[in-house]
């Protein structure tokens, strides 16, 4: 992949970057992702980079459950915070790359760059735009094989969702496309909430605003933004199907991208259906404010 850099004005030979917070922004992240980029973040082997996440993610898990009787320290799922928070914020960052940045990083927009193959990989089409965008879905697969080693302890049900996580990032990031599942990882945002609420170490009043924060976000980002990014991408793969050009993915691609959004997307409605049932449980006074688990009553 090569270097990362700003489209320049000929005649100044200063950056485009656009004005305001996006022109501020840009090149600060930019620099962070370079920093990866002189560690060779661009070529890291993506086994390796889940299989090392795995570890460091059991391992989180295993100091986290060192409380009285193998309890959560501070009641708080450390493993699936710390995965939330990487994956969140650096999709959030990739998402925001993708939407205002990359046409100056490649010139060709997003998702139409990745879903082309007509330029190099980083550069005019094909490939991740950063090497942010190519190793998360890596460290989520390493997070999947953590969650299938806790599931041996935590029952089957939490058992299949770790499968079903594996068998997604796994597929993607062998068939060398990691970076077109990166932006859904958005999602992960809300989860960041989810996992604080019910710390023993906050207030009531803290829990109430982290189950708020929860519901917001996920409405926000689960809700709206990701069917949108979801619906742009198949809709751009279809018309560059259907106009015959260059595809960088096998044909069946198509089909898992479809059918694996159907099931996220319907997962995502279902849950916040089950969030309105909560909040209004609350408003009602059957359940108490600070009361956290989600129930079917």
């Amino acid at each position: 992949m090569p270097m990362i850099v700003l489209s320049t004005n000929e005649s100044t030979g200063q950056q485009q970057s656009g004005g305001g917070v996006s022109g501020m922004v840009t090149p600060l992240i930019l620099r962070f992702i370079s920093v990866l980029d002189d560690y060779g973040a661009s070529t890291w082997n993506l086994r390796a980079v889940a299989f090392i996440s795995a570890i460091c993610l059991y391992g989180t898990y295993k100091v986290g459950r060192t409380g009285p009787g193998g309890a959560k320290l501070g009641n708080v799922c450390w493993e699936g915070l710390l995965h939330a928070i990487i994956s969140g914020v650096g999709a959030a960052i990739c998402v925001y790359l993708n939407e205002f940045a990359a046409e100056e990083i490649s010139g060709v927009s997003e998702p139409l760059r990745s879903i082309r193959c007509d330029g190099e990989a980083g550069a005019g089409g094909g490939g991740p735009l950063t090497s942010l965008h190519r190793i998360l879905p890596a460290i989520t697969l390493g997070y999947g094989m953590c969650d299938i080693l806790e599931g041996l302890d935590l029952g089957r049900d939490f058992l299949l969702h770790a499968t079903a996580l594996v068998l997604v990032m796994g597929t993607v990031c062998e068939l060398g496309v990691s970076h077109t599942v990166t932006p859904m990882l958005i999602m992960e945002l809300s989860s960041i909430w989810l996992n604080l609420v019910s710390a023993s170490f906050i207030s009531e009043a803290a829990s109430v605003s982290f189950q708020a924060l929860f519901a917001l976000t996920f409405f926000v980002v689960r809700i709206l933004i990701v069917p949108y990014i979801w619906l742009e991408w198949v809709i751009t793969l279809l018309n560059e199907d259907r106009d015959g050009n260059d595809l960088c993915f096998p044909r069946y691609f198509i089909y898992l991208v479809l059918v694996f959004g159907v099931i996220f997307n319907g997962l995502n409605f279902y849950w916040m259906y089950k969030i309105i049932r909560k909040v209004r449980r609350k408003i009602t006074g059957v359940e108490k404010m600070a009361e956290a688990e989600l129930k079917d009553r």
